[in-house]
């Protein structure tokens, strides 16, 4: 039986309702639930705002991988951006330069802690600051 917090996240969102009050493994669970269930059904972005969220880092990293793979490094960029993964992030930034997604390099490089990567971007190519 699935859990009814995972049945209301997916038809209401994650606003509408409140995890504090959970420990972290229940709420993780839950999280990962709402995770996999976003993913199944095509949700991509949200699914992986969810494991954000859920600081499932372990299963951003091995998607972030399977996108790049797929030729998809949008995708995995977003994977990595909560992770922090400096490797994986320079590389994501660089791929998504190609494919000309400037702002998201930039996101990518400022996640990777690459500031004067990601200034460089913005202020060249993403029409930022």
């Amino acid at each position: 039986m699935e859990h009814p917090i995972v049945e209301k996240i997916l038809k209401e969102g994650i606003s509408s309702v409140n995890l504090s009050m959970l420990d972290e493994p229940s709420r993780k669970k839950i999280l990962s639930d709402v995770g996999e269930k976003l993913f199944k059904q095509g949700k991509f972005t949200e699914a992986i705002g969810i494991m954000a969220k859920a600081n499932d880092t372990e299963k951003l990293l091995k998607l972030g991988d399977e996108y790049l793979a797929e030729g998809k490094p949008e995708f995995a960029a977003l994977c990595f951006i909560p992770t922090k993964d400096k490797p994986r992030l320079n590389n994501a930034a660089v791929l998504c330069i190609q494919s000309k997604n400037y702002r998201l390099a930039a996101e990518a490089y400022e996640a990777a802690d690459n500031m004067q990567m990601a200034s460089f971007i913005m202020q060249n190519f993403a029409g930022g600051k």
